[in-house]
């Protein structure tokens, strides 16, 4: 066994005693997204202006849509929810169903109060 071989062997052994991984698609996923969090409502801001009703819909509604869907590939990949399975299907369908529910319900609201005359 060679020197090269054997300082391999070492390191490989090294990375077994200690059980730590590095993830890297973990962590560019975690740098994505703090990007996105300092960069987003910036856009919004620079393009609506503060005071446009419509950007603090979309920075409710976009941050909440990126951490709703993490919540749900959390779900999916750690096998709480599998589709196909019992109810499951049922309530993946409610818990999509609701955002797009509330989310377009919210929308509705801003677009009736901006648009509807008033008499005063």
């Amino acid at each position: 066994m060679s020197s090269n071989t054997t300082v391999i062997a070492n390191q490989e052994n090294v990375k077994e005693e200690s059980g730590m991984k590095i993830n890297f698609k973990f962590i560019g996923l975690v740098i994505g997204l703090l990007a996105f969090i300092y960069v987003y409502p910036r856009v919004l801001v620079n393009l609506l202006g503060e005071g446009n009703p419509w950007t603090s819909y979309l920075y409710l509604y976009g941050f909440g849509l990126i951490f709703f869907t993490i919540g749900i590939w959390v779900i999916r990949s750690s096998g709480a929810l599998v589709l196909g399975r019992g109810h499951d299907s049922f309530w993946y369908k409610i818990l999509l169903g609701g955002f797009v529910f509330f989310a377009s319900l919210h929308g509705l609201w801003i677009f009736l109060a901006l648009n509807t005359p008033v008499k005063s």
